[in-house]
């Protein structure tokens, strides 16, 4: 699979990716103009005069000044790991943000500060004098077997737009609203247009197809639902049409948080609750669904013996710390033990759909698209505008054709199921409707 995944990389790398420079730098100085203004905020906040980005001088305004830990009733702030210091982290600001103006300001700050210097000068960078990028891939430096990218990271764009307010100085005018969304700046070449298919929910569909749990099987035997908010409703009780959004956001959460391990603490922080009630969730849905606890223990026991783990299609990880005497340490090695296997196998899907899909396109007389980007269970194709229905039609069947791949022996037990959307922009795409794909084609 890696060697047919070479020449993939190589055609996504020479492929150019057409960037709107001036929204670029637009957007570069209204958030410049946006830090400074959220700046002067935390000084008049905090009463005084500080560096925002130094964790030092918020630590001791936030602690010793305001001294807002001591607000803080039945909330166990986090600790720094080092010196077990009170932590400036996001977790802890989200804890102290209702007693005080100015950890909010903070937050706000680092998100845009991120934003600015990351995505928007971070892409400008890239760019030089060009009009265009070109990431690099690397195929080999995520131990899930993942694939990653540089300059730039185009798997960290954020994927919301975020909303700034531009203050008006002249009496009687209001604050303007402007949204700012790097992924809006790619576009297309004339005449073509962007097409993304993304694996829904593949990561716990390979959780069902691995534990072989009959509550998660069942869910996906139905290709119509919701899959988080049936998960949300089973779990917590209720009838589908009484989850909220709110409900079925938690029920991603803790999912997730059960499949990679995440510990209560880093869940309380995700959810905005307290670590007893994250544990509750976590409890409660490891009682729902008996079997992926069974899954858990059959792997981090194999894991125990072997010394490494597999995933589906045989990708190998080994684990070296499994049987250390250090507990931390072999906390550690048995999470990622679970952790590899469902996202490793995941990886290795998203591989051979890159593989397949490249192939296919390859050998058509026809179809010209060009892979631009992979954003884990995501692939964004550049489409010409006479093919989009052809082509969508084409990598939806390719990609849950693989449920079956009989020369590797994967048969999985549920339905693979892609979503497909296009727009002009990364950043304006909308869900396309794709009929099934005839023979014939």
């Amino acid at each position: 699979m890696e060697l047919n995944m070479i020449p993939v990389l190589a055609a996504m790398e020479s492929h150019r990716i057409h960037v709107d420079k001036e929204a670029l730098k637009r957007t570069s100085d209204l958030l410049g103009t946006k830090l400074k203004q959220l700046e002067q905020e935390a000084h008049r906040a905090a009463g005084q005069i500080f560096l925002l980005t130094s964790n030092t001088q918020l630590r001791t305004i936030l602690f010793e000044k305001l001294r807002l830990h001591e607000r803080c009733e039945n909330k166990k702030l986090p600790k720094t790991i080092g010196k077990q210091q009170q932590s400036t982290s996001e977790a802890a600001l989200l804890q102290l943000q209702d007693l005080h103006p100015l950890p909010k300001i903070i937050l706000d700050y680092r998100q845009v500060r991120k934003i600015k210097s990351t995505f928007i000068d971070g892409i400008l960078s890239c760019m030089m004098s060009k009009s265009y990028i070109s990431s690099t891939w690397h195929q080999t430096s995520v131990v899930t077997g993942r694939i990653s990218a540089k300059h730039p990271n185009f798997q960290a764009l954020p994927r919301q737009p975020l909303q700034i307010t531009k203050k008006q100085y002249i009496q009687g005018k209001e604050d303007e609203v402007v949204t700012v969304h790097p992924r809006a700046m790619f576009i297309p070449q004339e005449g073509c247009t962007f097409l993304a298919a993304d694996f829904c929910q593949v990561e716990l569909r390979l959780l069902a197809h691995l534990s072989s749990d009959p509550e998660l099987l069942r869910i996906f035997t139905n290709p119509q639902a919701d899959v988080f908010t049936m998960l949300a409703s089973q779990w917590k009780g209720l009838s589908e049409k009484e989850v909220t959004s709110e409900d079925r956001e938690h029920a991603k959460r803790v999912v997730y948080s059960v499949v990679y391990g995440a510990g209560r603490e880093r869940l309380s922080g995700i959810l905005g609750v307290s670590s007893e009630q994250a544990s509750q969730f976590q409890d409660r849905f490891l009682q729902t669904y008996r079997d992926v606890q069974g899954f858990i223990q059959r792997t981090i026991q194999q894991s125990h013996k072997q010394g490494y783990v597999l995933s589906i299609m045989g990708r190998r990880r080994n684990l070296p710390n499994i049987n250390s005497p250090d507990w931390a340490i072999r906390m550690q090695a048995e999470r990622q033990a679970v952790n590899f296997v469902v996202q490793g196998s995941a990886a290795d899907l998203c591989k051979m759909a890159m593989i397949r899909i490249f192939n296919l396109v390859s050998s058509s007389s026809s179809l010209s698209a060009r892979l631009i980007a992979q954003l884990h269970d995501e692939l964004v194709y550049e489409v010409e505008d006479s093919q989009v229905q052809q082509f969508a039609a084409l990598v939806r069947s390719s990609m849950e054709s693989l449920q079956h791949i009989d020369h590797l022996g994967v048969h999985l037990k549920v339905p693979l199921k892609v979503a497909v959307s296009s727009g002009k922009s990364w950043g304006s795409m909308s869900e396309l409707d794709v009929p099934p794909m005839f023979p014939s084609l």
